[in-house]
């Protein structure tokens, strides 16, 4: 499982200002990640289930946008959200497909979904993360990504 470092990754980017202007760290996250080539070598192969997965300009902005996306997470899950970007290609390699060729209900053009899961340590703490591609007829993209936030459990009984 791989381990990364949250301040290392957030380093990279200035977004301190930004948190809760989706766009300003669309355009952030996006400048950084052409500027490291990111988007180049780009065909991703699952190991467990030999899909092809593309990630884009799209797919980042997708995972990056307003709402439930990131826009009205938590700071906490922003932050993780965008560290774990430069990791997707080998998120998406070693990942579990957990459903396949689901419809899209939403649009009519034929294209499913996949949904992908892979764990991954952030500064200690293991993380699941589930990932979203959208299949076309012609190529898979990345979609979304999304993690999973953790109940937290106390440790001591809350009944009497």
């Amino acid at each position: 499982m791989e381990s990364i470092n949250m301040v290392e990754e957030l380093s990279r980017y200035n977004l301190e200002e930004k948190w809760n202007d989706y766009i300003g760290v669309q355009k952030e996250v996006l400048k950084v990640l052409r500027k490291e080539a990111f988007f180049a070598n780009n065909d991703i192969i699952n190991r467990k289930t030999g899909i092809h997965i593309m990630i884009n300009a799209k797919g980042i902005k997708e995972t990056v946008g307003a709402g439930k996306r990131f826009q009205a997470l938590p700071k906490t899950l922003k932050k993780y959200k965008i560290a774990t970007l430069r990791h997707l290609k080998k998120i998406i390699e070693s990942a579990e497909l957990i459903a396949d060729n689901i419809e899209n209900y939403h649009d009519v053009s034929g294209d499913t979904y996949a949904y992908l899961r892979n764990e991954l340590i952030i500064d200690g703490e293991v993380v699941s993360i589930r990932i979203s591609i959208r299949k076309k007829v012609t190529s898979n993209w990345f979609w979304i990504h999304n993690i999973d936030e953790k109940k937290k459990v106390p440790n001591y009984s809350t009944h009497p």
